[in-house]
């Protein structure tokens, strides 16, 4: 399962009530956002390149993480701007993480992927070729198996189109959670999570199924 997202969840709940219940944390975040929304205004493309980088990178490398960046976003450009860079992100990064697996194989993936994950990512993608399957197994497990995807030299017309489909939920749910903690709408935000949280359970449970 994609054990880093359900902890991430969990730990943006906490922080979520920390914000809704913290007049210094409130007070600190929106001091660091017109900081940011400064800066982003003077040099729009480069805030938009950087944060387009951040997500490629948190798709390529396995401790990374851009959603903390998401509320900030959100603040400045809105909900679906920020929706299409953070897709645009992760689909880069999730590409290039494909490319690497079926052209350099084991020797590059080791640097950002511990061997065993790999293998064990890569004969899980053998045993789920569907289509549908493939795509339960995107949204189950975490970014970096676009790696696997490209060593077993998975189709990459099909990988984009699996990826765009697995990637659009989590880049929409994230972005519009961030807005309903900045807004204090806990039914939302509380909403949001419990469908992704739903999501990925389902996807896992399916994918892991004797019947699949």
């Amino acid at each position: 399962m994609n054990k880093r997202l359900i902890l991430f969840l969990c730990i943006a709940i906490i922080i979520a009530f920390l914000f809704w219940y913290s007049s210094v944390l409130q007070s600190a975040f929106y001091t660091i956002a017109g900081y940011l929304n400064t800066l982003a205004v003077e040099n729009e493309l480069l805030a938009i390149f950087v944060f387009v980088l951040t997500s490629a990178l948190a798709a390529l490398i396995s401790p990374l993480t851009n959603i903390p960046l998401v509320p900030i976003a959100t603040l400045i450009w809105g909900p679906i701007p920020t929706i299409i860079f953070l897709l645009a992100g992760w689909l880069i990064g999730d590409i290039i993480a494909y490319l690497i697996g079926r052209y350099y194989g084991y020797k590059v993936v080791s640097y950002f992927v511990s061997k065993e994950k790999v293998d064990d990512w890569s004969s899980m993608v053998k045993k789920h070729t569907t289509f549908s399957t493939a795509l339960l197994l995107r949204v189950a497990l975490p970014a970096e198996l676009g790696y696997a995807f490209g060593i077993i030299r998975y189709p990459l017309n099909l990988y984009i189109f699996i990826t765009f489909l697995a990637e659009l939920p989590f880049a929409i749910i994230s972005t519009y959670a961030s807005e309903a903690v900045l807004l204090g709408d806990a039914m939302k935000f509380f909403g949001l999570i419990g469908i992704l949280f739903v999501v990925i359970i389902v996807a896992f449970r399916t994918t892991h199924s004797d019947l699949v």
